[in-house]
């Protein structure tokens, strides 16, 4: 759907020109880079600002459509059925609308070639609010009551919940579900997610929070596609998606040629930087058969390709992985080795280095032992004086 998306803010700003002439409105449209990633669900939620008016644009796919709603600095968009939109407006400019309980969104605008463009209001129906506040629900401003008509929750959704064991939602569980689009279908897919992974009957606000954080059948199953048979821990499901552990991540690793890992793995490698750009980055400097205990413990240590680079450039050719990292644990870097040698020790091997470190040696020391004339020719004696407590 990525093309439904770009086409999407493209024609937004064609709207803004051809129907403000034509509408006789001055709408300010405002673009932002602010676009957050489609779910599995066909929507995206970016709420924030003034909501209505707006501009609209939408992509009929089958006989379902995909509206993405922009205001000034917010956009969301949702799937509705092409029957829910009765006849659209082709050839001429013309209105349709989509009433809910909580009110009604009227189109203006045209569809062309299955594409549309136009500018819609939103009027909450009264009534409904009424039902919400006698329930007990406040802060119902038009942003929320928005969010509660494309999430198409009406009395009949309070019955479901009941009877799936939610009694009881409070007023912030009930801004969540409506502006994380906790629709009927979303709901099903959930309960049917808890069936097949034995996660129980987890709280609202658990279901809430797999929600907000991307967790939900589709990708739960494409580790089982993969392979993973066992049941999936709800907490493990959560931990994959916060740690970015995808089967895309775990696919790519093993095609390096490393063996099936563990899930608990894939997270340990994640946390610990190692990713097939790492991995390639290693090889191609010669070092091919790491392996990924290796490529994490380097991370962890700082080992990079740069800094193995720069020790190359400066002379160090042979510097296994094992030899950097014990020079980076050591504070042997480039810019050390580079003001000692501008004082004149040119051939410094990387030993002598990480020995002068060890000993508290640095171009500071030396220079400040010269300025008070310590008549002292090699590295040595300075190691020696700053052995015998010989300080600045």
């Amino acid at each position: 759907m990525k093309k439904i998306l770009i086409a999407g803010l493209s024609v937004i700003l064609v709207a803004a020109t051809t129907f403000t002439a034509q509408s006789q409105q001055k709408v300010k449209v405002t673009v932002k880079t602010k676009v957050e990633n489609r779910d599995d669900d066909g929507g995206w939620s970016n709420f924030g600002g003034n909501h209505v008016p707006g501009t609209w644009s939408a992509y009929i796919e089958d006989d379902r459509v995909n509206i993405m709603f922009t205001g000034e600095d917010w956009n969301t968009g949702r799937m509705f059925s092409l029957a829910e939109l009765g006849t659209l407006p082709t050839g001429n400019e013309g209105t349709f609308k989509i009433t809910r309980d909580a009110g009604t969104v009227t189109f203006k605008g045209l569809f062309a070639g299955g594409k549309g463009n136009g500018f819609y209001t939103f009027a909450e129906d009264a009534g409904f609010k009424s039902y919400l506040v006698q329930k007990g629900y406040s802060g119902l401003d038009k942003q929320l009551m928005l969010a509660v008509f494309f999430t198409d929750i009406n009395k009949g959704y309070f019955e479901y919940l009941k009877a799936n064991g939610y009694a009881n939602v409070s007023n912030e569980n009930f801004k969540d579900l409506a502006e994380q689009d906790l629709n009927r279908r979303v709901f099903a897919d959930y309960f049917g997610l808890f069936k097949t992974e034995s996660w129980g009957h987890p709280s609202l606000g658990k279901v809430i929070e797999l929600r907000e954080h991307g967790v939900n059948a589709r990708f739960v199953n494409s580790f089982h596609e993969m392979g993973y048979k066992e049941n999936i821990p709800l907490d493990k499901a959560l931990e994959l998606r916060d740690h970015g552990v995808s089967p895309r991540f775990i696919t790519s690793i093993q095609k390096m040629g490393y063996e099936k890992i563990t899930l608990d793995r894939a997270v340990d490698l994640r946390d610990h930087g190692v990713n097939p750009e790492y991995i390639s980055s290693i090889r191609e400097m010669g070092y091919k058969d790491i392996t990924l205990e290796k490529a994490q413990e380097l991370r962890d240590h700082g080992v990079n390709p740069e800094f193995i680079h720069t020790m190359q450039n400066m002379g160090y050719k042979g510097v296994t992985l094992d030899r950097a990292e014990e020079l980076i644990d050591h504070g042997v870097n480039a810019n050390f080795i580079k003001s000692i040698t501008e004082l004149g020790f040119k051939d410094l091997t990387l030993d002598k280095a990480q020995e002068l470190v060890d000993h508290g040696v640095n171009a500071q020391f030396i220079k400040k032992m010269r300025e008070k004339g310590v008549k002292v020719q090699t590295l040595d004696d300075y190691i020696r004086l700053r052995d015998t407590g010989f300080n600045e």
